[in-house]
């Protein structure tokens, strides 16, 4: 599984998620688990700039990362707030 975009505003954590099949569009925050708004099915793009240059027509404010990166998640559902939250650190910050 791999992050391809995440944000964070406030304590909230915003992305999206490619899980091999599907991108997916969540968000998470400390008190809830993972929620997924949208999912999109990765063969309707020839490739992940096809993905993004598709879903910036209906998103323009969400960043997606250069080169997605990989997560130590095995499926969406084993996903944490703690797990995304160092995710977004490393990417952002560069610690983790």
């Amino acid at each position: 599984m791999q992050v391809v975009s995440i944000e964070k505003l406030g304590e909230k954590i915003y992305g999206c998620l490619d899980d091999g099949i599907n991108y997916h569009i969540f968000s998470i925050d400390p008190e809830c688990l993972v929620e997924y708004d949208e999912s999109y099915y990765r063969g309707d793009y020839d490739d992940y700039d096809h993905f993004v240059l598709s879903y910036a027509q209906m998103d323009p404010g969400l960043c997606f990362l250069e080169t997605p990166v990989a997560i130590g998640a095995a499926d969406k559902e084993d996903l944490t707030y703690a797990l995304m939250l160092g995710v977004w650190k490393e990417i952002w910050e560069g610690k983790g």
